[in-house]
């Protein structure tokens, strides 16, 4: 493996297998009992994780907010591959938002392990699936989505940065702390993607429980989960956002506004409903892009 990958969208789902970019969604998972539960209980309940997920998908990326249950869009893949639902206790952790933030940033360490393994099986396997579980190479890396990003030139674009390889075999079994890194991520509106897949026929795994460097960033950035640097942070991305970021091995350009909008907007609507000047020119150019969405679904 070359120690610096440089890679945008379309290197991602490009390869010698056969990948694509579609709007097939992420089918919600629902239950009638998450909201009653306490966060230590859902917390406990990660255990229970015995597939594949946003952002502990082997064969996917995805994009959207899982607090919501609006379908989260796929990005790129293994075709014919399934989409993955939403755990129950996953979708109530994102949806509690900045009470549950402490919590998961302190289970960050939390080597319990859920059900759900990841990478090579024996060939023998009645299942075996390309970028499911055969892959030509396995690695742990450092991939992470900064708090506080920085526009980057043509030439640092186009140069990468230098990233932790390591190689790995067989499977790896997804812990409580890598989905917590994950909804951590989906909180905070930053891609902290646990498990992914790499063009071609690749597996990329950042785990705190592997890389504890991923743990430390996340609570250099975000320390121990204060509510008015989460609110800060979102506003400051609706101002900033659709810029290159780098993340890890991926260089994008994403609607950071939307996303953020989304966040404070069930988080924090009292500060979403007093948006003023370019702020609400954003809310509302979001709103009618929503609202058109929604009209064409029910067509």
């Amino acid at each position: 493996m070359p120690g610096t990958r440089l890679l945008n969208w379309r290197h991602i789902i490009a390869g010698v297998f056969v990948v694509f970019v579609l709007s097939v969604y992420v089918t919600p998972c629902v239950s009638s009992d998450d909201s009653k539960s306490s966060v230590t209980q859902l917390i406990d309940d990660l255990t229970q994780i015995d597939s594949q997920a946003p952002g502990i998908d082997s064969a996917a990326i995805y994009d959207g907010f899982i607090a919501e249950d609006a379908s989260t869009s796929f990005h790129g893949g293994v075709l014919g591959v399934p989409p993955p639902k939403v755990p129950p206790q996953m979708r109530e952790l994102v949806r509690r938002g900045p009470s549950t933030l402490p919590d998961l940033i302190r289970h960050l360490d939390d080597r319990r392990p859920t059900s759900l393994a990841v990478g090579n099986k024996d060939s023998a396997s009645p299942s075996h699936q390309v970028g499911v579980d055969f892959f030509m190479f396995t690695v742990f890396s450092d991939e992470y989505d900064p708090r506080l990003r920085r526009s980057f030139s043509e030439e640092e674009l186009g140069r990468g940065r230098l990233l932790l390889e390591r190689k790995f075999q067989g499977r790896y079994t997804v812990k409580v702390g890598d989905v917590c890194f994950v909804l951590i991520g989906q909180i905070v509106n930053r891609q902290l993607l646990a498990v992914r897949y790499q063009a071609s026929a690749g597996l990329v795994v950042n785990s705190p429980i592997e890389t504890p460097e991923l743990a430390e960033k996340v609570r250099n950035d975000w320390g121990k989960g204060n509510v008015e640097m989460l609110k800060a942070s979102l506003l400051a991305d609706i101002r900033t956002g659709n810029q290159p970021k780098e993340v890890g091995q991926i260089v994008y350009s994403t609607g950071d506004v939307n996303s953020a909008l989304r966040r404070l907007r069930l988080y924090f609507p009292d500060t979403y409903d007093a948006l003023k000047g370019d702020d609400l020119k954003k809310r509302r150019r979001f709103e009618e892009q929503e609202n058109r969405r929604q009209s064409g679904k029910k067509r």
